[in-house]
C-alpha cells in the first residue's frame, strides 16, 4: 500500500532530495522509516481496496478505529483515491488535502499528535505525517464554527491548494494561491564547459518550510515560515553524474526574506555540521562541506538555498 500512495520512483527522488537539505546522508533513503510508519498503523483504511484493515495483535484502539472510519466515510462521500494521484503531481497539495481528511477524523476520533523525536529527518516527516491531527484539526474546527458542515464538506470536495490555507484560514477563505517561481531549464558553467538541467521540480510549501526548521530545532521556527509566499524544490543533475538541490523560496515581503536570510546561516551549520564558510563572489554566502557547496543567494522577494556540486552557479543562476 506504501508504494501505491508513494511510488518508489518518487521516494527514491525525495532521498535525493533530502540529502540535498542534509536531513538525509547522501546515499541513504527513508525507505525504512517510511515502511516502519505505515506498518506501526494498527488500524488503517484503504482508498484502492475501499477496505478497512485491522489488526488482530496489538488490536487498535478505540480512537484508531474511529479515526479509519471516518476516513472511509469521507472516501464514500468524495472519493480519497485521487489524493494519490496529487503527491507526484503537486507535494504540498497532497499534504493539504490529506491534513484536512485527516482533520476531520481527529475531531471525530480524538487522536492527537504527538511529541516529535528522532532525527531532523525523523521530525521532518513526523511533522508532516501527523499534520492532520494539528493543523489539519484546528483547520476543520475553525472552519466550522464559521460556516458549519456545509464549509466542512467543501473544502473537502474541493480541497485546499496549499498548506498555507490549511494554516492559515483566511488564506483558504480567500483562495490565496502561491506566488510563482519560474527555474531555469539549464545552469552552463561556461569557463569549464558543463552544464546542470533542470531534471525535477516539485512544490515545497508552508508547511514544509516549517517542518524542515523544526526537523533542526531552530528557533522562531513557524513565525518565519509564516511568512512563505511561494516555493520549489529543485534538482538539478549534472553532465558528470552529479547533482545540486535548490530550494527556492517567495516571500510575502522584504522583511519576510529578511528574516529567513538571518536563519540560514543557522540552518547550513546544523543540517552540514563541518560545513566551512568561504568566499564566493557569485552569491551572498557560501560554504563547503566535502564535495558539496551550499549557496545563498536572494533577488527582491525571492531567496535561493542551493546545495551540491554547482551549489553556487545554481543559486547565482536562479536568482540573477
Amino acid at each position: 500500500m506504501l508504494d501505491r500512495a508513494y511510488p518508489r520512483a518518487v521516494q527514491s527522488t525525495d532521498d535525493r532530495l533530502y540529502a540535498g537539505l542534509g536531513l538525509l546522508p547522501t546515499g541513504s533513503s527513508a525507505r525504512a522509516r517510511l515502511v516502519a510508519s505505515a506498518t506501526a498503523s494498527n488500524a488503517l483504511y484503504d482508498p484502492a481496496a475501499r477496505a478497512l484493515r485491522l489488526r488482530r495483535k496489538p488490536a487498535p484502539n478505540r480512537a484508531q478505529v474511529v479515526h479509519e472510519l471516518v476516513r472511509a466515510l469521507v472516501d464514500q462521500n468524495v472519493g480519497l483515491r485521487r489524493l494519490s494521484a496529487l503527491r507526484p503531481r503537486d507535494r504540498d497539495a497532497s499534504l493539504a488535502a490529506n491534513a484536512v481528511v485527516d482533520g476531520l477524523a481527529a475531531l471525530a476520533s480524538g487522536r492527537r499528535a504527538g511529541a516529535t523525536t528522532g532525527t531532523p529527518l525523523d521530525r521532518f516527516l513526523s511533522l508532516e505525517r501527523t499534520a492532520g491531527l494539528g493543523p489539519g484539526r484546528t483547520f476543520v474546527l475553525r472552519l466550522r464554527s464559521v460556516g458549519g458542515a456545509y464549509a466542512v464538506s467543501t473544502a473537502l470536495r474541493t480541497f485546499p491548494q496549499t498548506t498555507e490555507q490549511v494554516l492559515h484560514l483566511d488564506a483558504f477563505l480567500e483562495r490565496t494561491r502561491a506566488l510563482p517561481i519560474v527555474l531555469p531549464s539549464r545552469v552552463d558553467n561556461r569557463a569549464l564547459q558543463t552544464s546542470e538541467t533542470l531534471s525535477v521540480a516539485e512544490t515545497f510549501g508552508e508547511l514544509d518550510v516549517a517542518a524542515y526548521l523544526r526537523g533542526f530545532a531552530l528557533p522562531r521556527s513557524d513565525e518565519i515560515a509564516a511568512g512563505w509566499g511561494g516555493g520549489r524544490l529543485a534538482l538539478y543533475a549534472g553532465t558528470d553524474n552529479t547533482e545540486t538541490v535548490a530550494l527556492v523560496l517567495r516571500w510575502d515581503s522584504a522583511d519576510d526574506a529578511a528574516a529567513w536570510r538571518s536563519l540560514a546561516p543557522a540552518l547550513v551549520l546544523s543540517a552540514f555540521p563541518a560545513a566551512q564558510e568561504r568566499a564566493c563572489p557569485a552569491v551572498e554566502r557560501c560554504w563547503v562541506y566535502g564535495s558539496r557547496e551550499i549557496a545563498l543567494a536572494s533577488v527582491r522577494d525571492m531567496t535561493v538555498l542551493a546545495s551540491g556540486s554547482a551549489g553556487e552557479l545554481v543559486a547565482a543562476t536562479i536568482a540573477r
